[in-house]
């Protein structure tokens, strides 16, 4: 009987306003609480693009840019040892790339990653961050002995509950193979890149190699086929220049930034590099792109 009051109340809590959403289930909650491991501290919460700001202040303004459709929040504990607490966190994102762009926000070097399939999830003993499909979940447990169990536990279940790809976008996959990629750098920005709101939006990773270190930049392909954003590189960064047909460049704070097209997107280097040692870099970056980089329909 406490379970179904339990997946009822979970129910009626998460219902999304709107046409024939009353009797929506919860693909997650629902199941957590029916096989009655997990209970229910608090009641179920439900934020939008309007109201975010009131769940997460401060971090609003990062997941807003990606597309952030629904955030719902849950507290459970396991009914098996009382005093465990877990926040479960749901972002609903515009896209699985945008949820991606947001699990890149948490993710950073020397990090604890566990592979859950088909996701990956960045975990401490007492955090658990990952995404499937169009969801970024976020689960922070209360410290103690058990917090770790709870949180890869409850992760465990949460991704075989969700649908869609784990995997990142194929632009990421690409950048984590270039050379000397620094793991865990891999993000994908919305807003802007080494401080441009003109390389945005795109794909950044840093690197380091026996000759040089810095970021490489990818950005794909634009809508009107690159003319706009080819005037918009030229107004908008510092020293801009053409070196030649296939080879920009301009002088950021960071160094020197070098960019090539490749397909339909802009490949870049930046650091305090050479144009020799550019070369050879942005050749091997585009070499991996081969099918990536189709141009905009």
């Amino acid at each position: 009987m406490k379970t179904v009051r339990l997946a009822a109340l979970l129910l009626f809590a998460i219902a999304v306003p709107g046409a024939g959403a009353g009797n929506q289930p919860h693909p997650v909650l629902d199941p957590l609480a029916a096989n009655g491991e997990w209970k229910l501290l608090e009641p179920v919460r439900t934020f939008g693009p309007d109201n975010l700001y009131e769940e997460i202040d401060g971090e609003a303004e990062l997941f807003l840019p990606y597309g952030m459709k629904r955030l719902t929040v849950a507290v459970l504990g396991r009914t098996a040892r009382p005093g465990s607490e877990v926040r479960l966190e749901l972002f609903r994102m515009a896209s699985p790339r945008e949820a991606y762009g947001i699990w890149s926000q948490y993710r950073h070097p020397d990090q604890e990653v566990l592979r859950i399939p088909p996701s990956e999830a960045v975990v401490s003993d007492a955090s658990a961050d990952f995404f499937r499909g169009e969801t970024f979940v976020r689960i922070r447990s209360k410290p103690g002995n058990g917090s770790r169990n709870d949180v890869v536990g409850i992760s465990s279940e949460i991704v075989a509950l969700l649908t869609g790809s784990g995997s990142p976008p194929e632009e990421a996959k690409a950048l984590d193979d270039l050379p000397g990629r620094i793991s865990g750098s891999i993000l994908y920005q919305k807003r802007a890149m080494l401080g441009y709101e003109c390389l945005a939006p795109g794909f950044e990773a840093k690197f380091s190699t026996a000759n040089a270190s810095g970021h490489y930049l990818l950005l794909p392909p634009a809508a009107d086929g690159g003319s706009g954003r080819k005037a918009r590189l030229a107004r908008e960064l510092p020293a801009y220049r053409e070196m030649s047909p296939a080879l920009s460049a301009a002088r950021i704070p960071s160094g020197n930034l070098w960019m090539t097209p490749e397909g339909g997107c802009v490949i870049a280097v930046a650091g305090k590099i050479s144009r020799d040692q550019a070369g050879p870099l942005l050749s091997s970056f585009a070499r991996r792109l081969k099918g990536v980089c189709r141009p905009a329909p």
